[in-house]
C-alpha cells in the first residue's frame, strides 16, 4: 500500500486547530481487485464517454494551483504545458515547481482527472483518465511542507519566515489568468489575503471560471472556496450520497461531484501507483473544473457565466415515486431546471454530460454563484464594476465571508439558514436600521459573521452519518428532494 502523502495544509496561525487535508488517502484494494476501474466508478456514473462526444476540452486552459507536481508519470507525461512558482524556499532561493513523491501526489492527482492519458502503472499500463484530456493545463505550486520558519507548511514569499500562502494563491490567480487559463482549479484552503479579492476581480474581468474546494478536516469553506462568484464544491460516494468528511448544510455550496474511492494515485517506495484511491473535496473540484472545461469547448462561443448558467439548470436529477432526487445524471423526462439550492449539494450534483447537451450560448451571461446579500467580498458591485454590467446576482447563489483586510475568517458557520430565507444567507442578522446607523450597522454585522464562522458547530463534531436530513430546492415551482445519507443509491 502507498504511503500515505502529505496533507495539503491550510498553513497560517488559524491552522492551529487542525491542518486542512483536502484527500484522504484511502489505499489500494487487494491485488485480485481491480482498483484503478473501481476508482474510475465515476467516469460511468457521469457518463464522461458521452461528453466527450461533443467535448474533451480542446481549446481550453486549465489552471491547477496547487502544491509542487510531478509532470513525469505517464498519465502527465506531455499533457503539463508550464509549471512554475514564487515560493521560496528557508534559504530564500526560488523552490521547485516540480517534484517526485509524496510531496508531489496531491497536485500530480488533480491534474491527472482533469488531463489524465489513461496511461499509468496499473495492470496493463492503464492509468487515470482525465474528464477533459484534450485542455490545455497550465500548474502553480503555492503550498510546500515545512517551508517557514517554524517548520510549518504553506509559501514564503520573502525573507519574513512566514507562510504566505493566501498571497501565493493571488499571484498564482492572476498569473494563470494572464496566462490564459479559462478555468481554475483550486483545491486547497488558505487564509484570508486582500490580495485574493483583487485576484477573483481579475479572474472575473477575464471571464475566467474559478472552482475551489471545500474542507474535509473542518467540514467548512475558506478561502478562495469563500470569494464570492468561486464554484465551491462537495464530494459524494456512488450512490450518491455526501461523503462522511464532506461539508453540508452550508448555503455556501454550490455543487457536488464524484469523490470518494477515487482512483487518484499515489507514491509509495516502488514509485507511483495509478490503482490508490482517495477520499475528498480535492478530487471532486478537480472533475467539475475539467468537466466545465469540457462543457466549455463544446460550446466555445459562450461565455464563462453561460456554462455555469448551463451546470446549474442541468444538475443531476432522476424521477422516483413522484419525487425528484439528486443524481449524476439526469434520468427521466420533462425534468425541471434547477432555480435553487438543497441544503447541503448546493445547486445538485454537477452532470456535464447533461450540461452539454443546452443551448449553452443562450444562457443568461450572469455568474449564478454571485450574491448581493450579506457581507459579501468581492461584493456583487465590484464584480460588475469589473465586468462591466450591471450586478444582477442569482438569489439563490452561495454567500461567502467579507472580512476586512486586516480580519482571517476560518470558514462557513455551522447549519445553514433556512431554505427561502435569504436574509441570513452570510451568517449575520438583517440589518434595519436608520441611515445615520447604516456604517455602524455593517461593522456589526460583518463581527457577527466572522465570529459565528469561526465558532461552527460547538462541538467540533461533523453530523451524525447515520441521520438522514431531507431538504428541498425550489426546481421551476417544483420540489428536488434529497438526503444526506441513503437518499436513492443503488
Amino acid at each position: 500500500m502507498p504511503a500515505r502523502p502529505p496533507r495539503l495544509r491550510r498553513a497560517t496561525a488559524l491552522a492551529v486547530a487542525g491542518a486542512a487535508a483536502l484527500a484522504t488517502l484511502v489505499g489500494v484494494p487487494s491485488a485480485s481487485a481491480d482498483a484503478l476501474e473501481d476508482g474510475q466508478w465515476w467516469r460511468a456514473a457521469m457518463g464522461v464517454d458521452e461528453l466527450h462526444r461533443t467535448g474533451a476540452g480542446q481549446g481550453v486552459t486549465v489552471a491547477v494551483i496547487d502544491g509542487p507536481i510531478d509532470a513525469s508519470v505517464p498519465e502527465l507525461t506531455g499533457r503539463v504545458a508550464a509549471s512554475s512558482t514564487e515560493c521560496l524556499t528557508q534559504g530564500g532561493e526560488r523552490q521547485s515547481s516540480t517534484a517526485k513523491g509524496a510531496g508531489a501526489d496531491h497536485a500530480t492527482s488533480m491534474a491527472s482527472l482533469i488531463v489524465g492519458s489513461g496511461k499509468g502503472t496499473a495492470a496493463g499500463g492503464r492509468g487515470i483518465a482525465g474528464i477533459a484530456p484534450r485542455a490545455t493545463l497550465r500548474h502553480y505550486a503555492v503550498l510546500y511542507a515545512d517551508t517557514t520558519d517554524g517548520g510549518g507548511d504553506g509559501c514564503r514569499l520573502d525573507d519574513t519566515g512566514l507562510d504566505q500562502s493566501g498571497a501565493a494563491t493571488a499571484r498564482a490567480i492572476r498569473l494563470a489568468v494572464k496566462d490564459g487559463a479559462r478555468v481554475l482549479s483550486v483545491s486547497l484552503s488558505v487564509d484570508y489575503d486582500g490580495a485574493l479579492v483583487e485576484a477573483l476581480l481579475d479572474a472575473y474581468r477575464a471571464g475566467a471560471i474559478v472552482v475551489a474546494s471545500t474542507n474535509n478536516d473542518t467540514r467548512n469553506v475558506f478561502w478562495p472556496g469563500i470569494g464570492n462568484g468561486v464554484v465551491t464544491v462537495t464530494h459524494v460516494d456512488a450512490a450518491g450520497n455526501l461523503d462522511s468528511s464532506a461539508l453540508r448544510k452550508s448555503p455556501l455550496l454550490d455543487f457536488a461531484a464524484p469523490g470518494t474511492k477515487v482512483a487518484t494515485g499515489a507514491s509509495d517506495s516502488s514509485g507511483w501507483r495509478s490503482d490508490a484511491l482517495a477520499d475528498g473535496a480535492s478530487q471532486a473540484t478537480a472533475i467539475t473544473a475539467g468537466g466545465l472545461a469540457a462543457v466549455w469547448s463544446a460550446h466555445p462561443d459562450a461565455t464563462g457565466n453561460q456554462v455555469l448558467q448551463a451546470a446549474k439548470d442541468a444538475i443531476g436529477l432522476r424521477a422516483e415515486n413522484g419525487k425528484y432526487l439528486t443524481w449524476f445524471r439526469r434520468v427521466g423526462s420533462n425534468l425541471p431546471a434547477s432555480t435553487g439550492k438543497t441544503e447541503s449539494y448546493g445547486f445538485g450534483i454537477f452532470a456535464p454530460a447533461d450540461a452539454v447537451r443546452l443551448d449553452v450560448a443562450s444562457l443568461p451571461d450572469t455568474n449564478p454563484m454571485v450574491v448581493d446579500t450579506g457581507v459579501v467580498s468581492p461584493t456583487a458591485a465590484q464584480i460588475a464594476a469589473a465586468v462591466g454590467s450591471s450586478p444582477t446576482p442569482s438569489p439563490t447563489s452561495s454567500t461567502p465571508a467579507s472580512p476586512s483586510p486586516g480580519e482571517t475568517p476560518t470558514g462557513a458557520a455551522g447549519p445553514a439558514a433556512a431554505e427561502g430565507d435569504s436574509s441570513d444567507r452570510g451568517g449575520s442578522a438583517p440589518v434595519r436600521v436608520l441611515v445615520g446607523l447604516l456604517a455602524l450597522a455593517l461593522v456589526a454585522a460583518a463581527l457577527v459573521l466572522v465570529l459565528r464562522r469561526r465558532a461552527g458547530r460547538a462541538d467540533g463534531a461533523p453530523p451524525s452519518t447515520s441521520q438522514a436530513h431531507d431538504t428541498t430546492a425550489a426546481t421551476d415551482g417544483l420540489a428536488v428532494t434529497t438526503k444526506e445519507h441513503g437518499h436513492g443509491g443503488h
